[in-house]
């Protein structure tokens, strides 16, 4: 919940370069939402011309589970994401060897934050404009000279374009000799270093060793589960990080202002008690669960069963990362606040661990002590109280529980449930639906359906998923009316007005979806569990970062 954090923090808060804000299903969950997403969604890079991925940001990227725990009977609840993947897939054939790299728009070069570092960069038209320019040339046969002269012509009215332009015959004649591909692709790989697959073998890091599964312990939700054989001394997986200056600017404000608990994010970040600082890591790293011999966690996590992992810098890989351990605090915080990082993380095996088999890592004494406080003192949400009523939106989903407004006025939803209903307008035609009139609710169930509705069948998920061109897709809060045939429903949207909603007959049911309302799902109960991982072994923790110990 980004509306918490004062623009003062934010300098401070090292994901701020690494969320995506975009229209999700999440929106309901507060006022001001990104989405900080691990692995392809925080680690791969933009270029305009170049990208090859897309992440399931979006709409219909909603992976939701909120029915792992029950607020009213298990402690973890609201202790752990419910968010459970952003899919990522190939936007076209993507070569062994070949960097990933994200469409994060080009508006991302445009903020007031980035445009000085990025204002002479090649945007996609560019890269297009240059294509258009060396094809116009492709029979001449240039030399290095008179690829100069062009490039000194265009540069005078467009100065982007110019930069991309080859600058020798050679150059010229490598983007020329490809005609698979586009010329403008072509100039956008030689702006980048081509790698190939043998580099890769040699050079890159293993990222899916582990995958995600619910978690043999009770309390934790998700965990990390070996995909392969992993032997003693063997990596993991990499954990490079994102710093945060100090955990307080993710403390979770009432609307006066005071604190009532952290966000979510404190639960995946490692930090130490001397400190303010959170490094966060920002690969799958974070399912990994806390497993030590000096509690019985349950699950896989019995009496006596120790860690099968450890955490452990990285200096060799991550070549920013050596160099940061030897700086201050404040020198630190003044890379973080221009936009820099450089702290990485090994998860390393302490044993065998076989394929299927959780993974653990030991979270540390000062983490443990807490989780037993957690213990002590947690309660359900008190009777009556805006936190008690509450009904599992997936199992409404999963049930397909799917309640008219006459079935609602005597069988009502839960408080946090919310209806949403897609909605898909034309882009060029914003009046294609008219508005009842606003005497509609005296009018007769068949003279509105008859006069002032429409079909609802293209607001379908199947619809979405197709990609139409020139459709624009919503969510919107909604009512239903009847229940037809083969799942069809009679439907009002309020996508136009808050009072007044647009009637669809026919409205494919699978297009229904159930939310919780703002600062009603579990990650916003007031006692669920909120603490940063530690480390196992304190003595990792440089002293010069101690600046709670230094203050003193």
């Amino acid at each position: 919940d980004r509306d918490t954090i004062s623009s003062e923090a934010y300098l401070g808060f090292g994901h701020r370069d690494y969320l995506w804000d975009e229209e999700t299903l999440d929106d309901h969950e507060s006022d001001v939402n990104s989405a900080a997403v691990p692995d392809t969604g925080a680690l791969a890079n933009y270029h305009p011309i170049l990208w090859n991925i897309i992440s399931s940001i979006g709409i219909d990227s909603f992976v939701y589970d909120d029915s792992i725990l029950d607020r009213n009977i298990d402690l973890g609840a609201g202790a752990f994401s419910y968010h459970k993947s952003r899919n990522t897939t190939a936007y076209r054939d993507i070569t062994a060897g070949e960097e990933l790299l994200h469409d994060y728009g080009e508006e991302w070069l445009e903020s007031p934050s980035r445009y000085k570092s990025f204002q002479d960069a090649a945007r996609e038209s560019n890269y297009v404009s240059a294509g258009n320019i060396v094809q116009r040339f492709r029979l001449d046969n240039l030399d290095d000279a008179s690829l100069s002269v062009v490039q000194e012509i265009v540069n005078i009215y467009d100065k982007r374009t110019a930069s991309i332009l080859p600058k020798s015959r050679l150059a010229n004649e490598s983007i020329l000799k490809d005609i698979d591909e586009s010329i403008a692709i072509n100039l956008g790989k030689a702006s980048v270093q081509q790698r190939s697959a043998d580099w890769l073998i040699q050079n890159g890091r293993c990222m899916d060793n582990i995958v995600p599964r619910i978690s043999t312990l009770p309390q934790a939700g998700n965990g990390a589960f070996a995909q392969r054989f992993l032997p003693e001394g063997s990596l993991v997986i990499p954990a490079p990080t994102l710093q945060t200056m100090d955990e307080k600017y993710l403390d979770s404000k009432n609307r006066d202002g005071s604190v009532k608990n952290s966000q979510m994010l404190l639960n995946y970040c490692i930090a130490h008690e001397d400190s303010t600082m959170l490094l966060c890591p920002i690969t799958r790293a974070i399912l990994i669960n806390h497993c030590s011999e000096r509690m019985d966690f349950g699950g896989k996590c019995g009496e006596g069963v120790d860690a099968n992992a450890k955490l452990q810098f990285d200096s060799n890989f991550d070549a920013e990362s050596k160099v940061w351990q030897q700086k201050s605090f404040n020198e630190i915080k003044e890379d973080v606040h221009a936009g820099r990082r450089g702290l990485s993380f090994d998860v390393i095996t302490t044993r065998d661990i076989q394929p299927g088999e959780e993974v653990f890592i030991d979270y540390g004494d000062t983490w443990e002590e807490a989780w037993k406080e957690h213990l002590k003192s947690w309660q359900p949400p008190a009777k009556y109280s805006k936190y008690s009523r509450y009904t599992s939106v997936t199992k409404l989903t999963n049930d397909h529980d799917i309640r008219t407004t006459v079935e609602l006025a005597k069988n009502p939803y839960a408080d946090n449930v919310e209806v949403l209903c897609l909605f898909a307008s034309r882009y060029t035609y914003k009046d294609d639906f008219a508005l009842p009139p606003s005497n509609w609710k005296d009018m007769s169930d068949a003279a509105i359906i008859e006069k002032h509705s429409y079909p609802g069948g293209m607001h379908s998920i199947n619809a979405k998923k197709s990609e139409q061109k020139g459709i624009e897709w919503t969510y919107g809060p909604c009512d239903i009316y009847f229940h037809g045939d083969d799942d069809r429903l009679t439907v009002g949207i309020y996508a136009v007005s808050n009072d007044v909603p647009l009637i669809f007959t026919d409205y494919p049911s699978e297009s229904v979806r159930f939310v919780s309302k703002k600062y009603t799902s579990d990650e916003h109960l007031p006692n669920s569990f909120r603490h940063p991982i530690g480390l196992a072994d304190k003595t990792m923790f440089p002293e010069q970062w101690k600046n709670l110990k230094l203050n003193e």
